[in-house]
């Protein structure tokens, strides 16, 4: 009877020590999936947001040109209506000047969704990495918490092995009868 008080706290100090290390381990195994989770969603929206400003250039790009056409038009009206011919010298140079000058800020409308369209789709890999990541985190914290508690035991095992625990042989008896106490407490 004296061996049994330290052989039942010793199987209870083991089993204690595993349930904390398998519960701290599920613990950040959840957390991580969460943040996976949250980082895969932000993926999705930035690649929305991606598609998004290249559509919202291209309209930007056609409402350009189409105010360009409507300004070069009312040149052409505004020269022809003062008895100026609009296909000679300056008036045609003032038209060709406005159509680059429209053109121009099409291309640069265009430029603009481009750069945001490609910004968007390196955050979005971005936001896949850290999903990756933290999946990994996930799994590597499920098996390090098994590693650490199969340590912890393997430890244990032996430091109430070693104090003759487990066989009640140990020659070390305190004066209260429990067989190993000084070797494991201390």
């Amino acid at each position: 009877m004296c061996v049994a008080v330290p052989v039942a706290l010793g199987i209870a100090s083991l089993v204690t020590g595993v349930a904390g290390a398998a519960m701290t381990g599920y613990s950040q195994y959840q957390s991580a999936q969460y943040n996976a989770a949250v980082a895969r969603n932000n993926q999705v929206i930035t690649n929305r947001n991606a598609s998004m400003a290249l559509q919202q250039g291209t309209v930007q790009e056609e409402n350009q040109r189409l105010k360009t056409g409507g300004m070069i038009a009312g040149i052409d009206a505004q020269q022809a209506a003062s008895g100026v011919n609009p296909n000679e010298g300056s008036a045609l140079n003032v038209r060709s000047s406005a159509a680059e000058t429209g053109e121009l800020d099409a291309l640069t409308i265009r430029y603009n969704a481009n750069v945001q369209n490609w910004n968007y789709k390196n955050q979005a890999n971005v936001y896949g990495a850290q999903a990756s990541l933290y999946n990994n985190m996930g799994d590597w914290a499920v098996a390090n918490s098994i590693l650490g508690g199969a340590s912890s035991v393997s430890n244990q095992w032996l430091k109430y092995n070693q104090a003759g625990v487990w066989s009640g042989s140990n020659t070390n008896v305190n004066p209260g009868g429990f067989a190993g106490y000084e070797s494991i407490m201390g």
